[in-house]
């Protein structure tokens, strides 16, 4: 795992491009604490840091061909490059190393801009062909290590993290409008935007290729994209074995590493299969979860324990507390590079500190709730499309029952939202129940002079643009489209930057892009029927997992924030979000600010909510303002 930066310039290098590269790199130094390397020539100028993971002692980048111009700075791991190693070898390419970093250049030599495609991993990376004058760059196909990017028509910089860019900048950046709209409306910025004004972020499965030579601007391109329209005819054990066969596959392919590897264990069905799985190929393997001072309700810890006694693992806990919250909020926020909804980005980053006291490598579960159907919106939008159904066919008896379990499951306001969007198309309901704040009060969130600066800009229209890609009609499909392809990415953020923070590689293995197009395969209603969620992944887990993880109802991993505020630390959010600074942007009513704050302070609501406009703040005074990290020791 590595921090990549880079400057391209068409008119040819300068002097500032090298140390400009270099502070870059500099920047984002927790990435690659191992080393660092740096090539200018030319057009180019490539910076790298590097965490050694695999061949400790060779590695190092940027790193050539072996005619010495064909360049590579890559960030990542490639499960397959031992087969690809082998194959090429055949093919007459000599290799001074062991690394899979060498791969990826051979097979670019090999395939050109073809090779993405043959990559089976994690990864970004960066690319210049210098006979061809081309700069090639790629993402993974789930955008699992990221990869930002700004161009001014003359010169094209790049990094790992925003953060590198916009420090660099000639002058200070400023927020991009319509991705504040985007946050607050979704949770995520969307069509490869980011918070900040010129800085682009290359979106999953896709290539950048600048031709140089030919004068023409920088592409992206889309080499990747997962369909949802061929379903197996099987019977749910043979699905089940499909996934167990790949899942065991990708699990044992991510933990090969030259140094000690651990996983998450947070208590859940998907960390504790992953830890499962890794049990029986490592001879003493180390788990990792964390636990609250606060709600009790929260503490999910008492079922990690249950599954490490299980395991046998050599089990580690932390215990995360509100003390220091915004001087640690602040060193998250830095990290993060953007502001963020959930509160689980704040216990995430104690617990990849805790695993930076013993491992480098650590697996987790991400990206199963995504594929198999784990999140509770799938059943909601299942009763949903049920009560419609009934509406439409005047079922009123059926349509009365249906209401009935809607206001148990998700309260009177819940069912007073959805009795409002009944007759709605499909997707646009699918766009109020992923929505951060409920469509009809973001237009109150924000302040006059900012609804009219955003007034030509539709959240909903890019929503639906993303979500035609999807090649299946049916609901949960396009539901499950939009999360992989949207709501995963602020997860893999988070993910990336916190782990990353504390200088540790943190894996995904059911990300593994092999069984994420298996997982699409499978028909909806053997993921999610009724009120119950992944019902092939727990079948899967049968006999690997204890019982009282696979039918316990699913809980986010989230810090009691609301109790936390309770006492004196909702006098200094309050401060935060109300006062001289915070109301000079201009970005927010403050009126809806003191009604939401009242209901997190008096009915402990709106908590996630209050979180969004938290982080938001602190990332204006980080970057907006010009402030920085301050002591991130």
């Amino acid at each position: 795992m590595c921090g990549i930066a880079g400057v391209v310039r068409n008119s040819g290098a300068r002097d500032g491009d090298v140390s400009q590269a270099g502070k870059m790199a500099d920047i984002i130094r927790h990435r690659g604490p191992d080393d660092h390397g740096l090539r200018a020539a030319g057009q180019y100028c490539f910076a790298h840091r590097r965490l050694s993971i695999i061949d400790l002692e060779g590695g190092h980048q940027p790193m050539a061909n072996e005619t010495g111009d064909v360049w590579l700075v890559y960030n990542g791991e490639i499960y397959n490059f031992g087969e690809l190693h082998d194959e090429l070898v055949e093919l007459g390419h000599t290799f001074r190393t062991r690394c899979d970093t060498e791969v990826i250049i051979h097979l670019y030599e090999e395939y050109g801009p073809g090779c993405v495609s043959r990559l089976n991993g994690m990864f970004a990376f960066a690319i210049f062909d210098e006979p061809r004058r081309r700069l090639f760059m790629a993402r993974d196909r789930a955008g699992i290590k990221p990869l930002y990017y700004s161009f001014d028509g003359d010169a094209l910089r790049f990094s790992s993290e925003a953060k590198a860019l916009v420090m660099t900048a000639s002058r200070l950046v400023t927020p991009d409008p319509r991705s504040v709209v985007d946050f607050f409306a979704l949770s995520l910025v969307q069509e490869g935007r980011t918070a900040f004004n010129g800085i682009s972020e290359l979106e999953p499965a896709h290539t950048l290729i600048w031709d140089l030579a030919s004068g023409s601007q920088p592409r992206t391109e889309r080499y990747w994209r997962l369909s949802y329209a061929n379903k197996l005819d099987l019977g749910r054990e043979e699905l089940a074995g499909k996934v167990s066969t790949l899942l065991d596959d990708a699990v044992e392919s991510h933990l090969v590493s030259d140094v000690p590897v651990g996983t998450y264990l947070s208590g859940g069905l998907d960390s504790s299969l992953v830890s499962a799985i890794a049990s029986r190929y490592l001879p003493s393997l180390s788990t990792f979860s964390a636990g609250f001072v606060g709600k009790e309700a929260v503490d999910e810890r008492v079922y990690a324990r249950e599954a490490a006694a299980m395991l046998a693992t050599d089990h580690h806990e932390v215990e995360v507390g509100p003390g220091d919250f915004l001087q640690n909020l602040r060193k998250i926020i830095w990290h993060m590079d953007e502001p963020t909804l959930s509160p689980g980005v704040y216990p995430y980053y104690f617990l990849c500190g805790l695993v930076a006291e013993s491992v480098k490598v650590v697996l987790g579960g991400q990206g199963s709730d995504e594929l198999f159907g784990g999140y509770p919106r799938y059943r909601m939008a299942l009763l949903e499309a049920d009560m419609a159904r009934s509406a439409r066919s005047l079922r009123l008896l059926h349509l009365a029952t249906d209401a009935l379990e809607y206001k148990r499951r998700y309260g009177a306001g819940g069912l007073k939202n959805e009795l409002r969007r009944l007759g709605a198309p499909a997707d646009r309901r699918i766009y109020e129940i992923v929505s951060g704040f409920h469509p009809r009060r973001l237009p109150r969130l924000f302040s006059r002079e900012f609804r009219r600066q955003v007034e030509d800009y539709n959240p909903l229209a890019t929503f639906q643009r993303s979500l035609d890609g999807c090649d299946s009609e049916n609901l949960i499909d396009r539901m499950l489209y939009n999360d992989y392809h949207n709501m995963l990415g602020s997860i893999l953020r988070t993910e990336d930057r916190m782990s990353m923070a504390h200088s540790i590689e943190s894996r995904v293995p059911f990300l593994d892009f092999r069984l994420v197009e298996l997982a699409a395969s499978i028909p909806a209603t053997a993921k999610v029927s009724g009120d119950q969620p992944k019902l092939i992944l727990k079948q899967v887990a049968r006999r690997q997992v204890p019982e009282s993880i696979i039918n316990r109802r699913k809980q986010g991993f989230s810090a009691p924030i609301d109790s936390w505020f309770m006492g004196a630390l909702g006098s200094e959010v309050r401060e935060l979000l109300l006062g001289d600074r915070a109301r000079a942007r201009g970005y927010f009513d403050t009126g809806e600010v003191e009604r939401l704050l009242a209901r997190v302070l008096e009915q402990k609501k709106d908590i996630w909510r209050i979180w969004s406009l938290v982080t938001f703040e602190m990332w204006c005074r980080i970057f907006a303002d010009g402030e920085g990290p301050g002591d991130l020791q």
